[in-house]
């Protein structure tokens, strides 16, 4: 059993939190001592440890309620909203990225290089990728992973009707290859 402060500071969180996180009922004490103590046990440390998780993923409290409360089956629809929402937090970041970099080009400043589809495809190129090799890549990445392939252009700085193309044409050159099969 660990007292309030050792299992504060086992996961590096507030003794206010854990009083917090009671008061909510995200984490009640296993029990109370005589002396009103609160007392946490294993249980409790794993449920610590789940919220400390999905807290770190960037859920909210009502969330991660949400999850604890369903432990057999989490909310898939909850976690994929999440992970929208880091794509589209990527995307806008990567976009401000792209901005400050011409701003420090345009004053004549050096800049850190940035990943965009020009250096890709130079970077496919110098690994010996033809332009065939670099289709059949957007092709196995649409068939596995649509939404990451989506994502991944959009990293890329490539114009959303573009990046719409190219999948377009990855599911077609996916499907006459079934076809031919």
């Amino acid at each position: 059993m660990y007292v309030i402060r050792e299992i504060a500071r086992k996961f590096r969180l507030s003794r206010a939190t854990l009083l917090y996180y009671d008061r909510i009922g995200l984490l009640k004490p296993a029990t109370i001592s005589d002396s009103g103590y609160r007392l946490y046990d294993e249980k409790c440390t794993e449920r610590l440890k789940l919220i400390c998780t999905y807290k770190n993923a960037g859920l909210s409290l009502k969330e991660v309620k949400t999850l604890l409360d369903t432990p057999e089956s989490p909310d898939e629809t909850l976690l994929h909203r999440r992970i929208l929402e880091l794509d589209r937090e990527i995307t806008r970041l990567k976009t401000q990225q792209r901005l400050l970099i011409a701003i420090l080009k345009k004053a004549g400043h050096e800049a850190p290089p940035d990943i965009d589809k020009k250096l890709w495809v130079e970077m496919f190129q110098a690994a010996g990728l033809s332009e065939e090799e670099m289709q059949r890549w957007h092709v196995e990445f649409e068939r596995r992973a649509p939404h990451s392939h989506h994502a991944f252009l959009e990293w890329l700085g490539i114009p959303e009707q573009e990046v719409v193309d190219i999948r377009h044409l990855s599911r077609s050159i996916n499907e006459n290859q079934n076809m031919i099969k």
